[in-house]
């Protein structure tokens, strides 16, 4: 059974979600079948109505909009996102489904969801797109908010919203904000009117196992998509998917592992910490490393820079990684630090 395709258009209170969305579903391939499921803060659905509206020029059938209003699908209603959930798949299977969460939710809740069991056998994560309005980057009332900053950790791919209302500054910001964020974004584009292409939908969330024939502009709307082998035949690399490279003295390695493999929390810990002392895990000149691991209590991202080892919950989910970067006159033989981050898999 082909699993159906998902995806969240995430962002924060006024970024133009519900704009983006019906401008998405104006794009839909005739002969597809969508649903849509929208969750609004209020007790009084104005968004679900509004896209409701936007498929009413559609052939009858070709677009369903379900509402979970009151609270956020993210949380406290969450038990209502999987009955939702649950009739759509019942009935029509739909070739797309769309998720709206609040612009108040914390997305990373309705991923963890997404990917029960359950759920996952018949739905197929793929990316999340989440708005930004630059001009919020000068406002601490946006920048301050958790919920702001977690939205922006969990995208896929950002996409700057409203960039007709924006100046070249506020853009710049944003953009620069954007491409400093770890782990990398897929693209970040720039929006108006709510209107990007659709092919963002179907990026492909691991472009480090294929060749990468062309690559996202992250300087333009031009979006050209990272695709995989031609070969249909072609065997998928096995996971933890591994890349190093040196240049100019230094030398970095980096593992990425399934979203669905799981570390436990305290290992990763003591391995952080034993990088105090780099030479034991043969990383002489060690001068940075960081990663975001699935474990057993929650996500988290660690990081160890300057000699100092930290641990912090984080929104990302679409896989687990980490990365070391030495200075060194010589390569490092990675298999030592590759031992210490298999031995704290679960």
């Amino acid at each position: 059974m082909n699993r159906t395709p998902v995806n969240l258009i995430s962002g924060f209170l006024g970024v133009g979600k519900t704009t983006a969305m019906m401008k998405l579903l104006a794009t839909k391939p005739q002969d597809e079948y969508w649903a849509v499921v929208v969750n609004e803060f209020g007790e009084v659905g104005i968004d679900g109505a509004s896209l409701s509206v936007a498929g009413d020029g559609l052939p009858v059938g070709d677009i369903q909009v379900a509402e979970v209003p009151g609270g956020c699908i993210c949380c406290t209603t969450s038990p209502m996102l999987r009955v939702t959930l649950t009739k759509l798949l019942k009935g029509k299977r739909p070739d797309r489904l769309l998720i709206e969460p609040s612009g108040l939710g914390h997305p990373a809740g309705i991923i963890d969801l997404l990917r029960d069991p359950f759920l996952a056998a018949a739905l197929d994560v793929r990316a999340v797109l989440t708005l930004l309005d630059a001009r919020h980057l000068q406002d601490s009332r946006y920048t301050s908010h958790e919920t702001w900053r977690d939205q922006l950790q969990l995208a896929d791919v950002i996409v700057l919203s409203k960039a007709d209302l924006a100046d070249v500054d506020q853009m710049a910001a944003a953009r620069k904000m954007a491409e400093a964020m770890f782990p990398p974004k897929l693209a970040i584009i720039q929006a108006a009117q709510g209107e990007f292409d659709p092919a963002l939908l179907d990026l492909e969330l691991h472009p480090e196992r294929w060749p990468v024939t062309s690559t996202p502009n992250l300087h333009s709307n031009n979006l050209r998509k990272r695709v995989k082998p031609v070969a249909a035949v072609e065997e998928e690399l096995a996971w933890p998917i591994k890349k190093s490279h040196s240049a100019l003295g230094s030398h970095s390695c980096g593992w990425i592992f399934s979203p669905e493999t799981l570390f436990f929390s305290a290992k990763l810990a003591d391995l952080f910490d034993t990088l105090s002392s780099p030479q034991s895990v043969g990383l002489a000149g060690l001068s940075r490393a960081k990663g975001v691991f699935h474990t057993e209590r929650d996500w988290y991202r660690f990081d160890w820079v300057d000699g100092m080892p930290g641990a912090t919950t984080t929104a990302y989910r679409r896989d687990s990684r980490f990365e070391v970067i030495v200075s060194s006159d010589t390569v490092p033989d990675w298999a030592a630090v590759e031992a210490a981050i298999l031995a704290a898999m679960i």
